[in-house]
């Protein structure tokens, strides 16, 4: 039988970029591109992500001609399109699958691992864009851009917003990371260029690691306690699930703000809200919700204190294109029989 590669595509990772897995053609691969859903459109896709990030691959839905195309493929190449063991049982030669992503939530791993597939992600496929994002973002925050620019625009001309009495250059703040992965490097030396002091904690991370990057190893309690800005930077699961909680909302500053590019659900949403209500800290920087679009009643639609963004951090168009190449080399190696570089599971 004819070696195959199914590739989905979406709305993010489109089929003319999935035209990249062609290379594996040279190898004897035939390949084939499948939509995940076809006509989607931006609001649904949106849903489908959050689906899969909150209820997992089996719980979403996915197009019935995935389910033929697959049939006969010893690859599949996903983006957000969910590979659940349905779709594995209508794939009997399958070997490996590929996701166009660092996050793993759209595979059910333990299909997989019962199956012998092998899996592979694309880690740091968004790093960069996120890191752009993040301290972007920071500064808009801490020196009102976007306020400014909606006042102008509503016919105003304000000078002072709610901060404004605490807003200083970037060189006079204490930024802390919560997780010091690839995202977090490039975060810390992105703000050094500002002569900002970065302080780290990741639990995984040795701290002469954080400290050879120019930045100042520190328990949680102590880079809550002294932060300015405190940013959170670590990959959902069971454990770190609500991991930022009320409790951790008191330990920060007053004037400090909390900054959020990652999974939502690493925080309680309720005791942010709270902790912004009651002045606990000052603002948040938020890309990320636990229901998305934002509900238009949802109070943090009406605060003056937080920067929102509608899930944007890491959908820079140099993500979506770079993600497949990520992919495609490991595909490369896989057909060569190397040794593979991003394998997350055996």
């Amino acid at each position: 039988m004819a070696k195959k590669i199914v590739g989905i595509y979406d709305l993010g990772i489109t089929e003319k970029m999935m035209q990249k897995l062609r290379d594996m053609e040279e190898y004897g691969y035939t390949v084939e591109l499948v939509a995940k859903t076809p006509g989607e459109d931006e609001m649904s896709f949106q849903a489908a992500m959050l689906s899969v990030e909150v209820n997992g691959p089996e719980k979403t839905a996915l197009d019935a001609a995935v389910f033929e195309a697959v049939k006969d493929a010893e690859i599949i190449v996903t983006d957000f399109g969910p590979v659940g063991s349905k779709l594995m049982d209508a794939a009997p030669e399958l070997k490996l699958i590929g996701t166009c992503r660092t996050g793993l939530e759209n595979i059910n791993l333990e299909a997989a691992k019962a199956r012998g597939v092998k899996v592979v992600n694309a880690p740091g496929r968004a790093a960069v864009a996120v890191a752009d994002f993040t301290v972007g973002a920071m500064i808009c925050q801490l020196r009102n851009i976007a306020r400014t620019d909606v006042d102008i625009k509503n016919g105003g001309w304000e000078k002072k917003f709610a901060n404004s009495e605490i807003s200083y250059n970037m060189c006079d703040y204490q930024v802390g990371l919560i997780g010091f992965g690839d995202i977090g490097k490039r975060i810390a030396k992105r703000l050094q260029g500002f002569d900002t002091t970065v302080a780290a904690y990741d639990p995984y991370c040795p701290a002469e690691v954080i400290e050879a990057c120019g930045c100042k190893a520190m328990g949680l309690d102590e880079l809550l306690a002294t932060s300015d800005v405190v940013s959170i930077h670590a990959r959902l699961t069971e454990q770190t699930k609500n991991m930022f909680n009320a409790e951790m909302f008191d330990k920060m500053k007053p004037t400090a703000v909390f900054v959020n590019m990652a999974r939502a659900e690493l925080v309680d949403e309720d005791a942010l809200v709270h902790a912004l209500q009651t002045k606990k800290i000052s603002g948040a920087v938020l890309d990320v919700f636990t229901q998305e679009p934002l509900p238009a009643d949802h109070p943090l639609r009406g605060m003056d204190n937080v920067t929102l963004s509608a899930h944007l951090a890491g959908t820079s168009q140099g993500t979506y294109s770079a993600s497949v190449g990520i992919v495609t080399e490991e595909l490369v190696r896989y057909a060569k029989g190397e040794a593979l570089l991003h394998c997350v599971q055996e």
